[in-house]
């Protein structure tokens, strides 16, 4: 029975950790059945495998658990004292995604199936990127494969902004892998040409945040692993993003909408931006404490708009002013505190792996660089709502934890 229950465990986790480097790029659902699937894992292991039940015993020791605790439980009143039931749950369901981190960190121990599911990721973003880059170019139909045409902004099989979402994440960690001091080896060219796929995926969905989220995340690489290489491979890195975006006409035109001043209009994406934040400093200036709760934010928001005109207003297209004016202080500091918790962990985890610098070392740098993306990102989009964005991000920074308890052994 223990050998049965132990291989049990071992498969499904397997299987739930590979099915979200697969999934991710490509359907909620999927990652959703991963996820569960983990858990039913993590169960077997706990009743049945004193090894699993031992490290799982650990987690009361772990910094995040406070941290994601607190998280959970500060949204609590402003669920309750919503008036849109339905939405404050659906909006509070993405803080139960914070589990994926303990899923991943207490259960990726073996250094064969991190590598795995590295690749499979790199892989299947790819492939995905690969997908946007075929609806652009007018679609595909070939036997049981067929890609209808998306040539406004494709994003594959995901929605537009959380396509981008997840991509800048995961271009920022690739990035940083890329500079791992190796040999060279037939992997490297298809190590760089996936990247550069992923990036031309990322500059197809013409989301403007998530270029910057990019920008921002690629600086903190070059500023946290400084070496003469990096600046060389960021600067090709840079020209080569230039490049194909002057090749499209679209691109173009959506870097040039950018500035805004008294004398030229924004395109209509920024203008809804200004009148969102301007609103949302309205509602947090009169609900400071409990905000206004969660999923109110379209009730309060359209009471002030006051005739000006905007896209959407189904939230405040910024992470911080949406949970001050849904949560109030009472949500955001513990929202502060979950970051600060998380980015000294990710720095100390890196400080840990520094003698060897090698693949675990460079994988956590670029998890600490993808967060920063993440934080950059929010200032434009509600990404960290976003259950599929939030689903990758904390896959990585669970997998930065897994190298933190169980190092690689890998020195090159």
């Amino acid at each position: 029975m223990h050998v049965f229950a132990q291989k049990s465990y071992r498969y499904l986790t397997a299987v739930s950790l590979c099915g979200l480097a697969v999934f991710i790029p490509f359907s909620i659902a999927g990652a959703n059945v991963s996820i569960m699937l983990g858990f039913l894992a993590s169960i077997i292991g706990i009743i049945a495998v004193p090894s699993v039940r031992q490290r799982y015993a650990e987690i009361k020791n772990d910094p995040m658990t406070l941290a994601c605790l607190l998280l959970v439980v500060s949204a609590i009143p402003s669920v309750l004292m919503s008036e849109t039931l339905p939405r404050a749950l659906r909006d509070w369901k993405s803080y139960w995604l914070l589990l994926v981190y303990f899923l991943v960190a207490y259960n990726l121990t073996s250094s064969g199936l991190r590598r795995a599911v590295f690749w499979i990721l790199f892989v299947a973003t790819s492939v995905s990127c690969l997908v946007a880059v075929v609806q652009y170019r007018g679609g595909l139909d070939l036997l049981f494969i067929h890609i209808s045409r998306q040539s406004l902004r494709p994003s594959s099989t995901l929605f537009t902004m959380t396509f981008a979402g997840i991509l800048y994440q995961l271009i920022t960690v690739n990035f940083t892998v890329l500079l791992r001091r190796r040999r060279i080896s037939w992997i490297e060219p298809f190590f760089v040409g996936g990247l550069l796929l992923q990036i031309v995926g990322l500059v197809l969905t013409l989301t403007r945040g998530a270029w910057v989220a990019l920008f921002g995340g690629l600086t903190s690489v070059v500023f946290l692993i400084r070496r003469k290489l990096v600046f060389i491979i960021a600067g090709a890195l840079f020209i080569s993003v230039v490049a194909i975006a002057l090749q499209d006409v679209r691109v173009r035109k959506k870097v040039a909408s950018i500035p805004w001043n008294d004398k030229q209009e924004s395109d209509v994406n920024i203008s809804t931006r200004f009148v969102l934040w301007d609103v949302s400093w309205d509602v947090i200036k009169s609900h400071p404490i409990l905000g206004v709760g969660m999923g109110d934010f379209t009730t309060e928001a359209e009471k002030r708009l006051a005739g000006r005109h905007v896209e959407t207003l189904i939230d405040s297209h910024n992470i911080y002013l949406q949970i001050l004016a849904t949560r109030g202080l009472v949500g955001f500091l513990p929202f502060l505190y979950f970051w600060f918790v998380l980015l000294r962990s990710l720095h100390r985890a890196r400080r840990r792996l520094r003698e060897h610098q090698g693949f675990g070392w460079h994988f956590v740098t670029g998890v600490l660089a993808a967060a920063v993306a993440v934080l950059i990102g929010a200032l434009t989009e509600n990404n960290i709502d976003d259950s599929e964005i939030f689903t990758a991000f904390m896959l990585l920074v669970g997998m930065a934890g897994s190298f933190a308890r169980t190092p690689d052994r890998d020195t090159t």
